[in-house]
């Protein structure tokens, strides 16, 4: 008996709807600008996202305006504010606390150029000014303002220094522990609830040895905690980076990659746990424990791998991991830890060497800003956080070309067992933006992973560990039917994850639409998109072609 028409036509449609379900754009906000134009930055709210650029003012002039606006969730914005910006002077960070934004302004790129504070109370858009001139004379890397303290990372000398300006009486603290020889700052967090600054350091004393430790500031630069990591359990092992979890209950833990020393070879993850006596116990993870890292290559290469490393377990001995695999995100759940990493490799013979984590640590840093590059507007805020393919004319300004071979993800418990660990395929695609190749949201249960490359969104999904599907790709849709994409600015995308199973597109786009004339017209606008996702709407074709 033939299956009536009808029925075809209804399953056909029904499976079309799930499929496109797995990715829907569903609010859409566009201010009209020039694709010549800055764009937007955008920062997370707890009642929605802040945007905001410097842009030059037009003519033959060295003025620039701060434009800013919010948007709830529903991206339901605010008419556009602008403060003037003192002549020559430029968006060099930026920083959210509370209901007050702070935007860093210097004048030129050298590091004892002058700048100032302005600070912009975003209920009231009120706006105040503060010099700032007492700040030593440093190449940015990071700032952030905490309960009215302003706090500086810099390069002074070859080493970090890091100082705390007092907004309300315009008193400097330099904190002390910090600058160093041989000194590199792995991650700087802030902690508002608590007030206090954590800083992960790495140091080699004169033996080359490696030491890292945490140390934790109150707003005044007075040191309140210091837990010291001396060595691994293996003395050829070191840790090469880490990432601080938020403090609860008084305990913190730090994750990262360990390696080989004085060689370019990962052995794996370590954790250390650390209670609030400031006394920590070291976990470790090796290929052993991750028996879906080659879930990225095909059946016959994954079985001819695993046969590899079976042999080498028999010997006793623990593979090394290459060319780089670098812990770029810790989520923290009621059950443990994500662990996002990526597996890499640098083609460029000017990347930054293991020290430097091979690759630009930004990302690292404020957790208020969506992109790890910072999108600056200049190299003022040092080149781990200017973006020269964005607005440098000049090539050969790249720190280096970056293949991503793979996304691993591994989800521990608190109590250090592995609950599962996998693998997506990221077919080495080649990018000079050396930070996290992805943006995750994980509820515990269902991760979803999206990226772009070039105009184009991907998006895998993995449930209780089980790849469900991978780089799915999904073209940038409107949400107005009746207009079209007529040119979209591929180096003005940004993707982020936003909150719950929402992702954040940002970015310029030419949009085709008919005017209130019957006419056809084309408008340059900046867009941000809200992306809700669902991976379980997935539906593989040989299920759908059995339904039909």
């Amino acid at each position: 008996m033939k299956t009536p028409y009808y029925l075809v036509l209804f399953f056909f449609i029904f499976f079309s709807q799930m499929a496109l379900g797995q990715m829907e754009f569903v609010e859409r906000l566009e201010v009209e600008v020039k694709f010549q134009e800055n764009d937007f930055m955008i920062i997370k709210r707890p009642s929605g996202v802040l945007a905001f650029r410097a842009q030059p003012e037009r003519g033959f002039n060295l003025r620039s305006k701060f434009q800013y606006f919010s948007a709830d969730y529903g991206l339901q914005a605010t008419p556009t504010k602008e403060i003037n910006i003192k002549e020559n002077f430029d968006l060099v960070g930026y920083d959210l606390e509370g209901d007050f934004f702070y935007a860093l302004m210097q004048k030129g790129s050298a590091s004892n150029s002058e700048k100032y504070l302005i600070e912009i109370n975003l209920e009231t858009d009120e706006a105040n000014e503060f010099p700032l001139e007492n700040i030593y004379p440093m190449d940015f890397k990071e700032f952030f303002v905490l309960n009215r303290h302003a706090v500086f990372l810099g390069n002074a000398e070859m080493r970090p220094i890091l100082q705390i300006y007092n907004i309300s009486d315009n008193d400097v603290y330099t904190v002390q522990g910090i600058y160093g020889k041989e000194t590199l700052v792995l991650q700087l967090r802030k902690d508002s609830e608590l007030e206090i600054i954590d800083v992960l350091i790495s140091r080699r004393d004169k033996y080359k040895q490696k030491q890292v430790s945490v140390l934790s500031f109150d707003v005044l630069g007075n040191k309140i905690r210091e837990v010291v990591i001396e060595k691994l359990d293996e003395s050829n092992m070191e840790i090469v980076e880490g990432l601080l979890t938020p403090i609860e209950d008084f305990q913190q833990s730090v994750i990262g990659t360990y390696g080989q020393k004085r060689r370019e070879a990962y052995q794996g993850i370590y954790i250390a746990d650390i209670n609030e006596f400031g006394e920590y116990v070291l976990k470790y993870y090796t290929m052993e424990d991750f028996p879906n890292f080659y879930n990225y290559l095909n059946e016959k290469q994954r079985e001819r791998k695993w046969k590899e490393l079976e042999k080498q377990f028999e010997k006793g001995k623990s593979p090394s991991l290459k060319p780089v695999f670098s812990s770029r995100e810790i989520i923290t759940t009621d059950k443990g830890y994500l662990v996002y990493n990526d597996h890499f490799t640098a083609t460029n013979p000017r990347y930054i060497p293991r020290d430097g984590v091979y690759a630009n640590d930004a990302y690292r840093f404020n957790p208020n800003r969506l992109y790890f590059d910072g999108m600056n507007y200049g190299p003022a805020y040092g080149s781990q956080l200017f973006n020269t393919a964005r607005y440098s004319p000049f090539p050969w300004q790249y720190e280096g070309e970056y293949k991503f071979i793979s996304a691993y993800f591994l989800y521990i418990g608190k109590e250090g067992q592995v609950i599962w660990d996998n693998a997506f395929n990221l077919s080495n695609k080649s990018t000079n933006i050396p930070g996290k190749y992805g943006e995750v949201s994980f509820d515990g249960s269902k991760l979803h992973y999206l990226y772009m490359d070039g105009i184009q969104l991907y998006m895998s999904y993995l449930k209780d560990g089980e790849v469900i599907f991978e780089n799915k790709s999904f073209e940038i849709e409107l949400t107005n039917e009746n207009e079209r994409i007529r040119e979209t600015q591929e180096t003005s995308l940004n993707l982020s994850w936003w909150y719950d199973d929402y992702f954040l597109l940002s970015g310029k786009q030419k949009i085709r639409f008919i005017n209130d004339g019957g006419r056809d017209e084309v408008r340059e606008v900046y867009f941000l998109t809200k992306i809700k996702v669902d991976g379980d709407k997935y539906v593989p074709e040989e299920d759908e072609n059995e339904s039909n």
